[in-house]
């Protein structure tokens, strides 16, 4: 297998909600669980943020959400947000959501699940106190270690990189780390899905590009499972998408959330604001408009489908003012990671940070 080495392959982090479930999947394997980070003796922490300052985010989004609202892009969205009470201005887009709503959808969400693999032993728990690791997606470049290029991914790259994440054993996730640039860009997403699911039995998560791509998606991930019913029983996809910063949730999102509700599959909602650019400069205020996408994609999908599995994600970073690019591995997404995780376990929620 030819070696090639990602530009984007750094390991996400899920550090999740509270414990449920003994770790036995329903196909009779055992399910992973993770790096145990239960501590019981004296140690570092880094606890930032108090009940009160979680309680004003909360708040916060809720009073942006009832009053200003989120953009939201599709006519299909708009009906389902319509139909769970909230306020929708069809010519603007604009849904306005009121605490109600959102104290319905968070009764519903799930303190714990699990990510199927093809192959039921590579299952895992996500549950409270467990670090699971999973790389980046999705690069657009590799650099090639035979020729010292640094080149374009293709749909091989793709497969080798794939093929390297199925053979770590720490790493749990096995996500698409590049995008194959060989193949028709509106193809791109279905070629990657083939490529994982021929060279892993371990979760994986895609952004799909649009229905289109979700509903060929679902009828692979229905062959692969056995069908239909056997998907539903044992998701094979994660659906991943990002809301747009500040306060819009885009058709890719919400196709790719509904999609996902319909076959019961996890829904990975990252937000990927940039302080100082996108969301406020402050800590608070970029934590909160994250935090108001957050709650209103997952009012969304707990609507298709209550009990929906959901992850409250982040990869927010801070804004280089030099260059206008994005500044990752700093302190600063430090903190913004800090504080995804603090309002996921505030929700009893699983989360899923970016570690740069």
């Amino acid at each position: 297998m030819r070696a090639v080495t990602a530009v984007a392959t750094a390991a996400w982090l899920l550090v999740t909600g509270l414990a449920l479930g003994s770790g036995q999947s329903r196909a009779g394997g055992r399910m992973k669980r993770g790096i145990e980070t239960k501590h019981h003796s004296a140690g570092a922490n880094l606890s930032i943020f108090t009940e009160g300052d979680l309680d004003d985010l909360h708040l916060g989004a809720l009073e942006i959400l009832d009053r200003t609202g989120v953009f939201v892009e599709s006519d299909e969205a708009l009906d389902i947000f319509s139909d769970a009470g909230c306020r929708v201005d069809r010519e603007t887009h604009i849904v306005k959501i009121s605490p109600t709503v959102v104290a319905d959808a968070l009764r519903s969400v799930r303190p714990s699940f699990r990510l199927c693999g093809r192959d039921p032993e590579d299952d895992v728990l996500v549950e409270q106190g467990r670090t699971v690791f999973a790389l980046f997606g999705e690069g657009l470049f590799v650099n090639d270690i035979e020729t010292g290029e640094r080149r374009e991914s293709t749909k091989q790259d793709m497969a080798d990189l794939i093929r390297v994440g199925d053979a770590l054993s720490e790493m749990e996730v096995n996500n698409a780390a590049i995008i194959p640039r060989d193949v028709p860009d509106e193809n791109a997403e279905i070629h990657s899905l083939e490529a994982v699911f021929h060279n892993t039995t371990k979760p994986f998560a895609i952004s799909f590009l649009g229905k289109r791509d979700c509903e060929i998606a679902t009828k692979m991930a229905a062959a692969v499972a056995g069908g239909y019913d056997a998907l539903i029983d044992r998701p094979l996809l994660m659906f991943v998408a990002c809301p747009v910063a500040p306060l819009v949730l885009p058709s890719i999102l919400t196709e790719n959330f509904i999609a996902g509700a319909r076959t019961n599959a996890p829904i990975q909602c990252t937000s990927m604001g940039m302080a100082g650019a996108s969301t406020p400069v402050t800590l608070a205020g970029t934590l909160l408009v994250q935090n108001c996408e957050q709650l209103a994609s997952i009012v969304l999908v707990q609507k298709v489908n209550p009990g929906n599995p959901m992850f409250y994600g982040s990869s927010t970073c801070t804004m280089d003012m030099r260059w206008g690019s994005s500044a990752v591995g700093t302190p600063e997404t430090a903190l913004y990671m800090a504080g995804t995780a603090a309002m996921a376990r505030y929700y009893s929620m699983p989360s899923w940070t970016a570690g740069y």
